[in-house]
């Protein structure tokens, strides 16, 4: 399994580095996540962002997951 680590990490360092450029030759400055996930569950990232942003996006997954897992209601859309 590392070497689908290795793989995942490699593939999201090259997009982390293209989207900082274009960001960058946009002129934009803003935070970002690039994320991917092992089919065991094991999270890659790579990212510009603070310790404390990357709590407050695990709290949003959190919530998220939640609502997801949450039975529909009768005139629920969302699922």
């Amino acid at each position: 399994m590392k070497a689908l680590v290795d793989i995942l990490e490699n593939a999201l360092s090259e997009a982390d580095e293209i989207l900082r450029r274009r960001l960058n030759e946009g002129g934009v400055e803003m935070p970002h996540l690039v994320i991917g996930v092992t089919p065991n569950g094991e999270v890659v990232l790579r990212s510009n962002v603070s310790p404390d942003v990357l709590r407050a996006f695990a709290q949003d997954l959190i919530r998220i997951a939640d609502e997801v897992e949450a039975p529909a209601g009768p005139d629920d859309a969302t699922h």
